[in-house]
C-alpha cells in the first residue's frame, strides 16, 4: 500500500467539497461540508495525520455518495457531454459520420439541442438548486455567449442576402465576408459549444442557475451547427440565391426563440 500523501486543512477540505459537490446533491453536499469542516478543523487534530484519519478526501466522499443517485446523474451527464462534443465536432469540422437517408444533415445540431435543453432542465429543477444572488461570472458570461451569438447571426444574415449573393456569384475570388463568416461560425459555434461543458459542471457543484450558461451556449451551438450544414450542401444557383435567407433563418429564429426561454426557464 503506497504513503498516503499528506494535505494540509484547507486542501483537505477543498479536495472534499469538490468531491461531495459533484457526487452527492445539493443540500446534502453543504451539510457533508459542515460537518468535515468541524472534524478537519478541531484542536486537536493533528494536521499531519489527517488523512490516515479521515481517509483520502474522494475515498470519504465516496462513503457518503448515494450510489443509484450518483449513477443517475453521470448518465445523465454522459448523454448531455456527449451532445456537446458532437456539436463542437460538427461546427468545427463541418460534417457528421452520421448518415439517415430520410434526414438533411443540418436537422443534427437541432436534435441535439432537442434532447439536451429538456433533459438539463428536468433534471436540474428536480435535483438542482439555488444558492444566494446570482453570480456576476455567470452574468457576464451568459453576455459574452448572447453577443457572440447575435454578431454571428447578424453576420449571417448579411452574407446570404440575395443582393449580396448575385454578387458574390460573379466575384473572382472568394470575398472577405465570406471568409469572415467562416471563420466566425466555425470557431464561434466551437467555442459555444465549448463553453456549455463548464456550465453543466458549475450547476452540478455550486448553483444551478449556471444551467443557463449551458442552455444559451448549447443553443448558439446549435443554430451555428445547422448553418454550417446548410452552408456546406447548398450550391449558388439564382433560385437558390433568392430564398436561402428567408429558409435558414425562419428555421433558425425559432430555434433561438426555443433556447432564450429555455435560459430563463434555467435562471428561475
Amino acid at each position: 500500500m503506497g504513503k498516503l500523501k499528506n494535505l494540509t486543512q484547507a486542501q483537505y477540505l477543498a479536495k472534499f467539497s469538490r468531491a461531495v459537490r459533484w457526487r452527492l446533491p445539493p443540500q446534502e453536499a453543504e451539510e457533508a461540508i459542515s460537518d468535515y469542516r468541524e472534524l478537519i478543523f478541531q484542536e486537536e487534530r493533528d494536521e499531519s495525520k489527517l488523512v490516515e484519519e479521515l481517509g483520502e478526501p474522494v475515498q470519504a466522499a465516496h462513503l457518503l455518495t448515494d450510489v443509484k443517485t450518483y449513477r443517475q446523474w453521470l448518465k445523465v451527464f454522459a448523454v448531455l457531454a456527449l451532445g456537446l462534443f458532437l456539436l463542437a465536432k460538427w461546427d468545427f469540422m463541418g460534417h457528421s459520420s452520421f448518415y439517415l437517408s430520410s434526414y438533411d444533415q443540418w436537422w443534427y445540431p437541432v436534435w441535439v439541442m432537442a434532447i439536451g435543453l429538456p433533459l438539463s432542465l428536468y433534471w436540474f429543477r428536480r435535483h438542482g438548486q439555488k444558492n444566494g444572488p446570482l453570480s456576476k461570472g455567470l452574468l457576464l458570461s451568459l453576455g459574452t455567449v448572447l453577443a457572440l451569438g447575435v454578431v454571428i447571426m447578424a453576420w449571417t444574415w448579411h452574407v446570404t442576402d440575395p443582393a449580396f449573393l448575385d454578387y458574390y456569384a460573379g466575384f473572382g475570388g472568394i470575398p472577405w465576408h465570406i471568409t469572415l463568416q467562416r471563420y466566425l461560425i466555425t470557431y464561434g459555434g466551437t467555442a459555444c459549444a465549448l463553453a456549455a461543458l463548464p456550465g453543466l459542471v458549475l450547476a452540478k457543484c455550486y448553483d444551478r442557475r449556471w444551467l443557463a450558461l449551458y442552455t444559451l451556449a448549447l443553443t448558439a451551438a446549435a443554430m451555428c451547427g445547422f448553418v454550417i450544414f446548410i452552408f456546406k450542401s447548398m450550391d449558388l444557383s439564382v433560385a437558390i440565391r433568392g430564398s436561402i435567407q428567408a429558409y435558414i433563418f425562419a428555421r433558425i429564429i425559432p430555434i433561438g426563440a426555443v433556447g432564450l426561454v429555455g435560459t430563463g426557464v434555467a435562471l428561475c
